[in-house]
């Protein structure tokens, strides 16, 4: 299933993260994935410690950063796929918008 931004999504279960000058390396060491975050991807991944709506995070960033919705909206659609390919985030039950 394809990542839209009204999914909710939630880091994987089995993933360990470590931070370090504000980034993280997020792994998943069942799956032997690992994946290196900046400090946008770190705030994404922040955002996504309990199940959250894609939209609900992109609206917070698009308060924080310098970035339109549109491209906002379509960057992070882009990064949760990549992050759920490597089994280190999981779609989850819909959640009401914020």
């Amino acid at each position: 299933m394809t990542i839209v931004p009204s999914s909710s999504v939630v880091r994987h279960a089995d993933v360990v993260d470590l931070e370090t000058d504000g980034e993280i390396v997020a792994m998943n060491m069942d799956a032997g994935t690992c994946f290196g975050l900046n400090k946008v991807g770190s705030r994404i991944w922040k955002l996504i410690e309990s199940p959250a709506r894609v939209a609900d995070v992109c609206a917070v960033l698009v308060q924080e950063y310098d970035v339109d919705a549109a491209t906002c909206e379509q960057q992070v659609v882009e990064m949760l796929e990549g992050l759920k390919a490597e089994r280190l985030v999981d779609e989850c039950e819909s959640i009401a918008p914020a």
